[in-house]
């Protein structure tokens, strides 16, 4: 449809071959989360070199996944393997998540953020995210329903090109959302 590509775009690391874009310093969630051989604490202080230990159990909390780091052998200094091994895929995406509340961005760019979590853990991390959001521009690319239920604003994009967009309280917006993958 194109969404990875306007994301792209939003976080800078695409050019456009034609007009213009302007945004607002972002941290992108990319459906592959970059996790390197390394402990939990360094991976997670990549998007926040100087953030401390309650600052770190805070984001994971916030992510859905403190509890699987507490009951790690080390806790936050438990190594991950390279790419995230020892993480299952959940896991690593809720650490990147994590990194992400970390940012200290005014913009998230969240490419499909719950992919990967079972609906109850997703649901959770979803309400997490939303009070965390409040002070942020979100823009969120998905094709799931509980995802795109949080959106004030809709916009369907197919090969590339805006289809339809609606508003939250207009009569597209239902329509819209009843579009997408149910959880």
């Amino acid at each position: 449809a194109g969404k990875s590509t306007v994301m792209a775009v939003l976080a800078g690391e695409q050019s456009l071959s034609h007009g213009r874009v302007q945004a607002v310093p972002s941290v992108w969630l990319t459906q592959r989360v970059a996790l390197f051989q390394d402990s939990v604490r360094d991976n997670l202080r990549l998007a926040a070199p100087l953030a401390d230990d309650r600052a770190l159990w805070a984001a994971l909390e916030d992510a859905g996944l403190a509890a699987d780091v507490r009951a790690m052998p080390q806790g936050l200094d438990s190594s991950l393997g390279e790419g995230g091994l020892g993480l299952s895929g959940g896991q690593a995406r809720r650490l990147g998540l994590a990194r992400l509340l970390l940012a200290q961005q005014p913009a998230w760019l969240l490419d499909e953020p719950t992919e990967g979590l079972d609906a109850a853990t997703a649901r959770d991390v979803l309400q997490r995210l939303q009070a965390r959001a409040e002070q942020h521009t979100v823009v969120l690319c998905t094709h799931l329903q509980r995802e795109a239920a949080l959106a004030d604003r809709l916009i369907w994009l197919d090969g590339g090109v805006v289809k339809a967009e609606a508003r939250r309280g207009e009569p597209a917006f239902a329509a819209l959302i009843a579009r997408l993958r149910p959880d």
